[in-house]
């Protein structure tokens, strides 16, 4: 299973730390692929296998690609709107694969892999244009929404036992407008800051509460129910 967004019916700037597509770069479309926990790791890397997997579901190839052990259960979407620009999160959550900032590393070599599967996948889309500047304050903000959020759910490293600022493989995009007034700054003491941490705290928290509900919130196997 995966999760596609066309980003919009022109290519938008996008700044993400993805396996495939990432860096700053201009992109049609956002793909969060779902791999299974058990499956061999492939030799050929994550981006190959990212890129044979759009391939074969006929993907742009300006895309922004993601994968996760987590369930595509755990989606969880939040938007806002600020003077007219629209702002919208969508993010998949498993916690497995929880960690500290500051933990002891699982991979000690320099050029090794990035580690096992359990990932918070974060996409945040803007139709206001940011500026390059305030790309990376913005991932730096949604990167700070998700320590918050996983600090008031309690959730500790698998690790060290300390509170969770993430997972060891999280991924972060942030696409914005190709065009339009630029939007320069994206921190606290902004109303663009503080609607994007709000919008990835509600998500995830949200998304956090659904493995609550089926008592596993180490599994990224994450179901909803109208009782919880």
């Amino acid at each position: 299973m995966a999760i596609v967004a066309d980003v919009a019916d022109r290519p938008w700037r996008a700044l993400s730390s993805a396996p495939a597509g990432g860096g700053l770069t201009m992109a049609s479309a956002w793909f969060n692929a779902h791999v299974r926990h058990d499956a061999p790791l492939d030799p050929a890397g994550p981006a190959a296998v990212l890129a044979r997997l759009a391939d074969e579901r006929g993907l742009p190839g300006d895309r922004v690609a993601m994968m996760t052990g987590a369930a595509m259960t755990s989606l969880r979407l939040a938007a806002a709107d600020i003077e007219g620009e629209r702002f919208a999160v969508a993010l998949t959550a498993g916690l497995a694969n929880a960690r500290a900032a500051g933990d002891a590393a699982d991979e000690r070599r320099l050029h090794g892999r990035a580690g096992p599967p359990g990932t918070i996948n974060i996409a945040l889309f803007s139709s206001a244009r940011l500026t390059d500047a305030a790309l990376v304050e913005t991932v730096g903000t949604v990167a700070e929404a998700r320590a918050a959020a996983l600090a008031e759910a309690g959730v500790g490293s698998a690790v060290s036992g300390r509170s969770a600022t993430g997972t060891g493989t999280d991924a972060t995009a942030v696409f914005c407008a190709p065009a339009g007034r630029a939007v320069e700054y994206t921190g606290k003491h902004t109303i663009v800051g503080e609607t994007v941490a709000r919008l990835v705290m509600t998500a995830l928290a949200a998304s956090i509460a659904g493995a609550r509900c089926v008592g596993n919130v180490e599994s990224t196997a994450y179901e909803t129910s109208a009782e919880c």
